[in-house]
């Protein structure tokens, strides 16, 4: 029997339709039937917010801008990775170069990052003066959904307490800025975003639509959020779904001057040997390096590659190994990750032969490559990479080929011998073979009763500043109110008794928690990477996770002074590290992933079972390699945390509650625990991870919710 089954997938084509009157397009260019969906909606006085759910591949930039490039309407986009962010920056401004627009529209792209630089550069006072400057100089914004929702959650605001209230300025004095500079907030590939995202940006939405009323909002996803859609007929919010599968506005075969082809026909490659662990992955692509990677660069002269990974240690060893084997071939091997430099990251998409990335480059970046190595964490992870291959048509008449590295027992699900399962050696069409996916993973928890649970907080914090602000919005209050109250089924007003309950146990770091966005990082460490020496020094310096720190690099410890000295003397702004837990050198990568664990000092079985979310110091780090692990360790000690315990171990709690493959939980073991030679019992999530963990374990228990959350 062969080591890997394979099947063929379909060409797939788009059906284009006549252009609309009043819109002039570059020559040659037609439009697809959901980019003129899109536009008509987007128009449309009645429609607040439109889906459209276009398979990738199939223009749905273009059906997001065609608006700012026919009308000269000012856009504000947000994208969740800075990468796709970077990307999109040169499409549009390809869109600008062939439409030329009369409005003339300047273009920005701005992360957290940038902002810090052009505050340093422009001698501003605040972000405040930042974003306000950019709004007023960009008809076209590109930035994160972060910056979005942190407007609309008044962060950037010069406020202070006094006797007990909030003093300073109001808090439409930013927020209504910025809406009222754009008339279009577009929201892309936001599938990739937890239910917690989703609660924070309708929050958002519904702050601006009864305050600044008549923006539209445009969210772009090959994958429905059903969670959304549930929110906006709940609260009865005018919505329009454009969703060209369901209207049969796709084929699988030529058709006639009517249909564009989006997708190039690929045979995918489904390894059968590999097991559920960190190393199979790296494994397979060692053994197989030279045998089907290099060899198909071989056969095949002027082809591009990726492969796509979920460790960035594994991905930084294979970047050596195929440097080595490719160099013979006069190929370029780069890698992008979420440690690669700035400028690395830039040049890396365009220049590779053969790019080895992690989830930096799996969302929406417009590759021009034949070949494709990928990991699938959950089915709409499998989905989202595959995607990356086909899109051009560039390398006929050389293959399209991709081989996904999924554990076994999903190949056997998807091969096993029934009628509906897929075939060895046969061919299928995208809708099909995307269901046969979605079918054969396991499940994952998507965390719907988080927005009930903890978004409601965010919404109680918006509701009481709008209570503030009934002079500028008289009915924004008691309109928010209903809509949110209806939206998430809750009751506002207990929302703000459970707020001051946790104030009242000092506890506001939970709340802070439930505000954030991604989450407040709180065991971020300011690092300078040493294990790059090609990289330009400015860009060593960056921020990472503690956990993913101590599992798979080598580093020192740095004092926190020396570090600061020399971000400064390598013209780095240093704002961004003044929240670090810690400073550290990265030296190296692990061969092996590093066995560590959290540790608790005294007896924790009674917080355990308390099952409410805790703000917790003296917690330990044991990890038996590592310069510096106690002064890690220290200041892990030293600062109170958020965080949810659980009386059973993380393996149990994976598999019973479907925790998806990133879930931030880790092990935890105590004074009487310690010396335990198996894994141990607890199990600790941090941060926003904390607050979901809760959720799913709080709707499981008896309704008898003595104390709610602290």
């Amino acid at each position: 029997m062969s080591e890997n089954y394979s099947i063929n997938l379909k060409p797939v084509y788009s059906q284009t339709v006549p252009t609309p009157d009043g819109v002039k397009l570059p020559k040659d260019w037609s439009l697809s039937w959901h980019q003129v969906e899109t536009l008509e909606a987007l128009r449309d006085p009645n429609i607040d917010i439109v889906f459209n759910t276009a398979i990738t591949g199939d223009g749905k930039s273009l059906a997001a801008f065609l608006l700012a490039m026919t009308d000269g309407v000012s856009t504000m986009a947000t994208y969740p990775t800075n990468e796709l962010a970077r990307d999109q920056e040169k499409q549009v401004q390809k869109y600008k170069d062939e439409f030329q627009p009369k409005k003339n529209p300047q273009i920005y792209r701005l992360n957290a990052a940038i902002l810090e630089d052009f505050i340093e550069t422009n001698k501003l006072p605040t972000k405040q003066s930042g974003l306000t400057n950019l709004s007023n100089q960009a008809e076209i914004l590109l930035t994160n959904p972060d910056i979005f929702y942190y407007i609309h959650d008044f962060r950037y605001l010069r406020r202070f307490k006094k006797d007990g209230k909030t003093k300073g300025e109001n808090a439409n004095k930013l927020f209504s800025k910025i809406d009222d500079s754009y008339n279009l907030f577009i929201f892309d590939e936001f599938h990739v975003f937890s239910s917690a995202q989703v609660a924070s940006i309708f929050n958002a939405i519904l702050l601006i639509k009864h305050t600044v009323p008549g923006k539209k909002f445009l969210f772009l996803s090959a994958t429905p959020d059903d969670l959304l859609l549930d929110f906006c007929d709940k609260s009865g919010i005018n919505y329009k779904e454009i969703d060209p599968a369901k209207k049969e506005k796709y084929c699988f075969s030529e058709n006639g001057t009517q249909w564009r082809q989006i997708s190039q026909p690929i045979t995918l490659f489904f390894p059968q040997t590999l097991e559920p662990n960190f190393s199979s992955s790296y494994d397979w692509l060692i053994e197989n390096s030279e045998s089907v990677i290099l060899k198909f660069f071989q056969d095949y002269p002027g082809s591009k590659g990726a492969i796509i990974l979920n460790s960035i240690a594994a991905v930084k060893k294979l970047v050596r190994h195929f440097k080595n084997i490719f160099k013979p071939l006069d190929l370029e091997v780069r890698e992008n990750t979420g440690l690669t430099g700035e400028t690395e990251k830039a040049e890396s998409v365009a220049k590779a032969d053969l790019l080895i990335g992690t989830s930096t480059i799996d969302v929406g970046v417009d590759f021009r490559i034949n070949f494709l190595v990928f990991e699938g964490a959950d089915a709409g992870n499998f989905i989202q990479r595959f995607g990356r291959i086909g899109r051009h048509k560039d390398f006929h008449p050389h293959p399209y080929h991709a081989y996904a590295l999924i554990p076994k027992f999903i190949v056997q699900t998807l091969f096993k011998p029934e009628s509906d399962s897929l075939q060895d050696g046969k061919t299928y069409d995208r809708v099909s073979f995307t269901e046969a996916i979605r079918s054969s993973y396991p499940f994952v928890n998507e965390f719907k009763q988080y927005p009930k649970r903890w978004g409601a907080i965010q919404s109680a914090c918006v509701h009481q500043e709008l209570r503030r602000l009934t002079h500028q919005y008289p009915d924004a209050e008691k309109n928010f109110k209903e809509t949110i109250e209806k939206a998430l089924d809750v009751n506002i007003w207990i929302k703000y008794g459970q707020i001051n309950q946790c104030l009242q146990e000092k506890k506001k770091k939970v709340i802070d928690e439930a505000r954030s966005f991604r989450g407040s990082s709180q065991l971020d460490c300011a690092i300078f990477d040493s294990t790059n020496p090609e990289e330009p020094q400015n860009e060593r310096f960056k921020i990472y996770n503690l956990p993913g720190i101590l599992s798979n690099f080598k580093f020192e410890w740095m004092d926190r002074k020396e570090f600061i000295q020399q971000a400064e003397k390598s013209k780095v702004t240093t704002t961004r590290f003044q929240e670090a837990l810690c400073c550290l050198k990265l030296t190296g990568y692990r061969e092996v992933r590093e066995d560590w664990k959290f540790y608790y000092p005294e007896d924790i079985s009674d917080i355990a079972k308390s099952g409410k979310v805790q703000v917790i110091k003296n917690l330990e780090i044991r990890q038996p390699h590592g310069s510096g692990i106690n002064k890690i360790s220290d200041a892990v000690s030293g600062r109170g945390l958020v965080c949810f315990l659980s009386d059973c171990d993380r393996t149990y709690l994976r598999a019973k509650l479907g925790l998806p493959i990133h879930f931030q939980a880790y092990s935890l073991a105590d004074k009487y625990s310690s010396d335990d030679k198996k894994s141990p019992p607890y199990t600790i999530a941090f941060g926003k991870s904390a607050l979901m963990l809760e959720t799913l374990l709080w709707f499981r228990k008896p309704k008898k919710d003595d104390g709610w959350i602290c």
